[in-house]
């Protein structure tokens, strides 16, 4: 049975797997942020962190209230905050640590610090040290597979038929950088049908289920035709409004838009 906690900013959502507990964080804030918490029996696991000032002070009240200790964070894609994780082991892949350092991650991360001010953490840039390697890894007693996608990657928690990524967002428009990208979000989808994952986590959406899946590899196939078919960026933006008229996102669209006919 999973049980929902209201913090001082955003709500908690714990599930009971046994052998280990998920607590995923709804942050509630102006990115739609998430970030997650693995309880095994003797220690704790964080999976991203909160970005802004009051919910870094919100998770980090909670993570005390657990009463277990946490040493060991992985970091793929949202690495602001780390003034409130000192004395952690942070966890990444090799192409993540780049990102992070001064690729993409640092880029978007510095991009938002100057769109929200000190409230967001981005001066605080968590610095990963500790490596994980594709497969198999184990961390605080925990099992964790990792999959490489470049700059990022993906996190399966095998105790909880789950996987992580980034973004996924069943209603929501997603950023694609190019048809070549399209065409591997469709590949890794079908993977996560194919794994039959019960829960995906991700970084800007609650906990979902593989009906988002479904709907995202229909929602990516059409855009990939709107693609072809349109001329202009302005074209294509108004036939994906029209194709998903209650999608949410729209500057991911628009971001889309500006990848696959230019700004």
């Amino acid at each position: 049975m999973n049980t929902t906690k209201n913090l001082s900013a955003g709500t908690v959502t714990v599930y009971d797997f046994g052998k280990i507990k998920l607590h995923a964080y709804d942050t509630k804030d102006a990115l739609c942020d998430a970030g997650f918490i693995v309880e095994g029996e003797n220690a704790l696991v964080g999976l991203e962190l909160p970005a802004f000032t009051e919910n870094l002070d919100a998770w980090k009240e909670y993570v005390s209230s657990i009463n277990k200790p946490m040493n060991d964070i992985i970091i793929s894609d949202h690495p602001a905050g780390a003034d409130y994780i000192k004395g952690m082991n942070v966890w990444g892949t090799e192409n993540a640590k780049k990102s992070v350092s001064g690729g993409t991650a640092f880029g978007i991360t510095q991009g938002l610090l100057k769109a929200f001010g000190p409230a967001f953490r981005g001066n605080f840039m968590a610095s990963i040290k500790n490596i994980l390697h594709e497969g198999k890894n184990t961390i605080a007693g925990i099992d964790f597979v990792i999959y490489d996608r470049g700059s990022s990657f993906d996190v399966e928690i095998p105790e909880a038929n789950a996987i992580y990524t980034h973004m996924l967002g069943k209603y929501v428009h997603s950023i694609i950088a190019s048809d070549a990208h399209a065409a591997a979000m469709i590949e890794i989808l079908e993977s996560y049908q194919k794994a039959g994952y019960k829960y995906i986590l991700s970084s800007h959406a609650n906990v979902e289920e593989q009906d988002a899946v479904t709907e995202k590899i229909a929602y990516v196939k059409k855009i990939r035709g709107l693609a072809a078919q349109c001329k202009t960026r302005e074209e294509f933006i108004c036939a994906a409004e029209k194709a998903f008229p209650n999608y949410a996102g729209k500057n991911y669209l628009e971001m889309t838009a500006g990848n696959l006919f230019g700004e």
